[in-house]
């Protein structure tokens, strides 16, 4: 990793929170242990833990808030057996007529790092007026002190605050610690009817991502070393919540110098994989489901010899070692040799190639790390200037269409 602080080259806080994380991955599942009682008892009114099930859960965030939602999606699906999706609040806060319904049951999860961008108080206060007593909503944050801590507190009836460690709410530009121990949170949502036993398994997943952090840096350092000027991640089910943080993290801590762009694993096929030149990284997160590797094998080797040719990198990062060979254009990162972390809960451990990736690339670069971006006035830690409208009339006019 970038060992020294360097306020010149912005390495005062992205690097220490990159490496902080399996500990940060620790204290939020002790803290999510010790709220276990309280939480549970809020998502048994609102369906879970019951047997009374809401219509759906409806995850949320704005950017890499919403990639939390993308890892567990499914890992909730499967857990409480009712729809569950994911989608951000960029998309909520001007069509709220579309995802807050009044009357459906409803049990809303908002991920947020400072919790003060426009767009998460917009769609918590929407959901409170245009869903009603039908929708419960549990807000996951890292700033006590944000906006949408506040507007939760106000709201003890219908709102649950669950604020994770302080040292999770990253001072850099970039989204990391934040991310990977909102995503430990969330998955802990499956588990408090069990909540030792997952305080272990996430122990050992903090080893596992200790020991990617101390193994891999000078590999994946190495794969940024080239020319790379374009990125690709691809992934399945919690995997493309990976891919897409990862992406972004490259995109972001590079400002743009290398654009990424993220795709589940067989749409790359369709249309995205046009965009590989001699300048481009594709990186693969295999998954732990075996069904689900096998197609994600015969990617790799398709077209393994053709990217070759190109002279495009390819990285594979999975938990066990496939049987590819690596070559002067093919590396592999194996994490997890005795299968220690459940499918659909990998993304912790894969996401940490993805963030060293964007790391090594910026610092290579001369991007400042903490501040990447070149323009301050286009982009900030927190999104400024957004204009929020009442959406009450939107959920009112459309109250009543498609049911």
């Amino acid at each position: 990793m970038v060992d020294h602080p360097d306020p010149d080259r912005g390495t005062v806080h992205t690097p220490g929170e990159i490496a902080q994380q399996p500990e940060m991955w620790r204290q939020t599942a002790r803290l999510v242990r010790d709220r276990a009682p309280a939480l549970k008892r809020f998502l048994e009114a609102a369906g879970l833990y019951s047997d009374e099930i809401p219509s759906r859960i409806l995850l949320t965030g704005a950017g890499t808030s919403h990639y939390v939602g993308l890892s567990v999606v499914d890992l909730l699906r499967r857990r409480f057996d009712t729809p569950c999706e994911s989608r951000p609040t960029t998309r909520i806060t001007p069509n709220p007529d579309l995802f807050l319904r009044e009357g459906e049951p409803t049990l809303m999860v908002h991920f947020a790092r400072s919790g003060n961008s426009p767009e998460s108080r917009a769609v918590l206060e929407g959901g409170l007026e245009c869903m009603g007593e039908a929708g419960r909503h549990l807000v996951i944050t890292c700033n006590s002190d944000g906006t949408l801590a506040e507007l939760a507190r106000a709201h003890p009836d219908r709102v649950h605050l669950l604020v994770l460690p302080d040292d999770t709410n990253d001072q850099g530009l970039a989204m990391t610690s934040s991310y990977t121990s909102m995503v430990v949170a969330s998955q802990a949502l499956a588990h408090l009817d069990r909540m030792d036993a997952f305080v272990h398994q996430t122990d050992r997943t903090a080893e596992i991502g200790e020991t990617v952090l101390a193994e891999h840096p000078d590999a994946v350092d190495a794969l940024m070393s080239g020319d790379v000027r374009r990125a690709f991640f691809l992934g399945n089910n919690d995997l493309y919540g990976a891919a897409t943080e990862s992406a972004l993290k490259v995109q972001e801590l590079t400002a743009g110098q290398i654009l990424a762009g993220a795709e589940d694993t067989l749409a790359f096929r369709h249309g995205p994989i046009s965009a590989v030149d001699a300048h481009s990284l594709v990186v693969f997160y295999l998954s732990a489901r075996s069904h689900t590797r096998r197609y994600e094998l015969d990617v790799v080797r398709q077209y393994q010899d053709a990217f070759e040719e190109l002279g495009a990198s390819i990285a594979v990062v999975a938990p066990q070692r496939p049987e590819i060979e690596e070559t002067d254009h093919l590396s592999v990162f194996a994490y997890d040799a005795e299968g220690a972390v459940p499918a659909l809960q990998q993304t912790n451990v894969a996401v940490l190639i993805g963030q060293m990736a964007g790391l090594f690339a910026a610092y290579r670069r001369g991007v400042n790390v903490d501040e990447p971006s070149v323009e301050k006035a286009l982009y900030n830690r927190t999104v400024q200037g957004v204009q929020i409208y009442d959406p009450s009339g939107a959920c009112a006019e459309n109250s009543g269409e498609h049911r």
